[in-house]
């Protein structure tokens, strides 16, 4: 059983795995997973592609949790991703669906930007799996992540503290070990928001970094300068190397005062955003989630 082909869309990812004719398929796992579940609605049909049996997996996210790990992570947003996958786990535990028919690598996740709700992939299938481990899993999630301060290290070392000193792993034990981290975070923001003094702040969440979604290769783009270029030309601050419609200095996207405006630099096939097309040497304001359109290269715009 392999993987066949990963057909994406910004919506939605369709990947299809090869079944050997004479492998089972679990109907009551297959029913399971089906069930929308602590934010995975991904689905899983049995069906022919080009005369062969497939797995075929429509999973409705924005991005390969991979290409999301990325970027920097504060620790409200990493603890999110980490309970939401914890608990996907444990409903698979209490319907008794061998974890060891998760998908547990980044590679074959899938991630919502809007809710940073995880897509698990599971296989319903009769047939020998490896073990998991997911200790072992946990600590190389974690050495993947690349953290946006010390507070979030330390939130790590407490985890790893944790896992450290347990000699049975226990999934309900240690989910309910991170939801306890969790609520700390929200106190947290609480006390800082009303102006209380606390130790740890979340004065990080401030000034979060905006980003460009590449809608055709799902390519995350920081925009870390006040006045960034997209365009063809090497000296642009990204670079869009592939496509002879976008222009050498198709447009510039500039943070001021906490918010994202465009300008188009007189290209010549034009900027578009959610569809309209804006007139050249205006900025142009943009908002969470807006589509941008450099000639026929599309990009989300995201900021969380």
């Amino acid at each position: 059983m392999g993987s066949i082909e990963n057909e994406t869309s910004y919506d939605e990812f369709t990947l299809n795995f090869r079944v050997e004719e004479d492998i089972p398929i679990d109907q009551y796992e297959l029913t399971m997973f089906n069930y929308e579940f602590v934010g995975n609605r991904t689905t899983c049909n049995v069906v022919a592609v080009d005369g062969v049996r497939v797995l075929q997996y429509k999973i409705p996210a924005t991005l390969p949790l991979e290409q999301f790990l990325r970027k920097q992570l504060y620790k409200g947003e990493f603890l999110s991703i980490l309970s939401n996958i914890l608990n996907q786990l444990l409903y698979f535990e209490e319907n008794k669906m061998p974890l060891i028919k998760i998908l547990l690598s980044t590679k074959y996740m899938y991630i919502e930007l809007s809710t940073l709700d995880v897509q698990l992939i599971y296989m319903p299938v009769s047939k020998k799996f490896s073990d998991v481990n997911i200790t072992k899993f946990i600590q190389n999630f974690i050495g993947r992540v690349r953290f946006a301060n010390m507070e979030c290290v330390e939130c790590v070392e407490q985890i790893l503290q944790y896992l450290d000193s347990k000699l049975l792993f226990n999934l309900a034990d240690f989910y309910k070990f991170i939801l306890s981290l969790e609520a700390e975070t929200i106190l947290e923001d609480e006390k800082e928001d009303t102006g209380t003094t606390v130790l740890a702040t979340s004065s990080n969440y401030t000034n979060p970094i905006p980003y460009l979604v590449r809608i055709r290769t799902n390519e995350l783009i920081p925009i870390l300068k006040s006045e960034f270029t997209v365009g063809k030309s090497p000296d642009s601050d990204y670079q869009v190397a592939d496509n002879r419609k976008v222009s050498r200095s198709h447009a510039t996207f500039k943070i001021s005062n906490g918010e994202c405006y465009i300008r188009d630099n007189n290209s010549t096939n034009h900027t578009f955003i959610n569809g309209n097309l804006i007139q050249p040497g205006f900025d142009i304001m943009i908002s969470n989630d807006d589509y941008i359109r450099l000639a026929d290269e599309e990009f989300k715009y995201w900021v969380r």
